[in-house]
């Protein structure tokens, strides 16, 4: 039986709200300690013996955050605030030196001093949506503060880019942390209609088009070297196709907050990740693939699915087939990754046999199921344009 793109969002939201969201703020919440746990076994318990990255902690108290102001979570403002309390306690300049670190261990002591730009990022897109919680002063300051460091820490000479870690390799430029970004910006420009930060996040229109996206095909990239060259000549570089819909979803939030257009560029990445991304037997987007279409790793994570899912249904079809795709990648995803014994839980990573290649839940995809799910329904009109 055909089920029908509608069907299929209520039953991803309903999946997120009623199972997801409050397996994560119970189980996957320490409520002595106050943080959010990085992952759970697949029976429902904490895993508490693995370092504790700051990305996740940001990352889920951007979940807790929009689910109480959906009112998804009654408790979500209460989780989201004790855990960014912890947060800025164990993870911001420990070591006096600039910037957050990257991850605690389970004592709360520091395991990974680096400084990383993914990281920052999303501390900032956290920052956003606290900011919407009660419109605190502090946490636009918070942004500034860490904006200017991320200035200080990962300048690397360029006018726009910026190193991926410290310490780490000079001569490698990565789009992804550039992303998360361009995402970071976004929100705190969408939140408090201040632009500066529109400002700033439009310097990262200018490197994507620039340099990320290749001018022939239209994808974005992965890496660079430090002139911000991709490695191989055009058709040959590996590009992700939750990638490219994940940039697909942030260009149209730039031209929803500047009204300048997108759809040149949107239509090339959503056209090449349709088209080369998605395994149609299985109803499951691809990890990687090359600019030339071929593939090079056809296992399965469910961040691609979630990013296709909220880009496509943000696109006008225009006789195209998105609604039936969105329909058939939510079918693919709880068949494949969403078993209902997991009682809210998931197999983030799945190889191309069939074989789940974790034994464990990371809390880091509830973020992009949750965006999937709220996104995804409260855009749905698009669909059937």
């Amino acid at each position: 039986m055909t089920v029908k793109p509608e069907q299929a969002l209520r039953r991803l939201s309903m999946f997120v709200g009623e199972r997801a969201i409050p397996l994560w703020g119970e189980a996957g919440f320490d409520e002595k300690a106050q943080y959010f746990h990085e992952r759970l076994a697949f029976s429902g318990e904490p895993i508490r013996d693995v370092p504790r990255r700051l990305m996740v902690q940001a990352r889920q108290i951007v979940v807790y955050s929009r689910a109480y102001l959906v009112q998804w979570s009654p408790a979500g403002k209460q989780l989201a605030l004790a855990a960014f309390e912890n947060a800025r306690r164990q993870y911001r300049s420990p070591d006096e030196n600039p910037g957050w670190i990257f991850s605690v261990q389970a004592n709360g002591q520091a395991a990974d001093r680096t400084r990383d730009l993914y990281t920052h990022a999303f501390l900032l897109y956290m920052l956003a949506w606290l900011y919407r919680l009660d419109r605190d002063a502090s946490m636009l300051a918070l942004a500034d503060d860490t904006l200017s460091d991320i200035d200080r820490i990962f300048s690397c000479g360029d006018a726009v880019g910026l190193l991926s870690k410290v310490p780490g390799p000079k001569n490698l430029r990565e789009q992804n942390p550039h992303m998360h970004l361009f995402e970071a910006l976004l929100a705190l420009a969408d939140a408090s209609g201040q632009e500066r930060y529109l400002a700033r996040a439009n310097t990262l229109v200018q490197l994507f088009d620039r340099a990320l996206a290749d001018p022939v095909t239209g994808t974005v990239r992965e890496t660079f070297g430090a002139d911000w060259k991709a490695d191989r000549a055009s058709g040959e570089n590996s590009v992700e196709p939750g990638h490219q819909m994940e940039w697909a979803w942030l260009l149209r939030e730039w031209e929803r907050l500047t009204d300048q257009p997108v759809a040149d560029r949107v239509v090339r990445l959503v056209a090449h990740a349709t088209s080369y991304g998605i395994d149609r037997e299985k109803g499951l987007v691809r990890s990687v693939v090359r600019e030339d279409g071929g593939v090079v790793n056809a296992a399965s994570r469910i961040w691609p699915q979630t990013e296709t899912i909220r880009a496509l249904c943000r696109e006008d079809s225009g006789g195209k087939a998105w609604p039936g795709l969105v329909a058939e990648i939510i079918e693919g995803l709880f068949r494949t990754h969403l078993p209902r014994e997991l009682n809210g839980g998931w197999i983030d990573q799945v190889g191309q046999d069939g074989v789940a290649m974790v034994d464990y839940m990371p809390a880091s995809t509830l973020y992009h199921l949750s965006g999937a799910a709220m996104d995804g329904a409260e855009l749905f009109s698009n669909l059937s344009r």
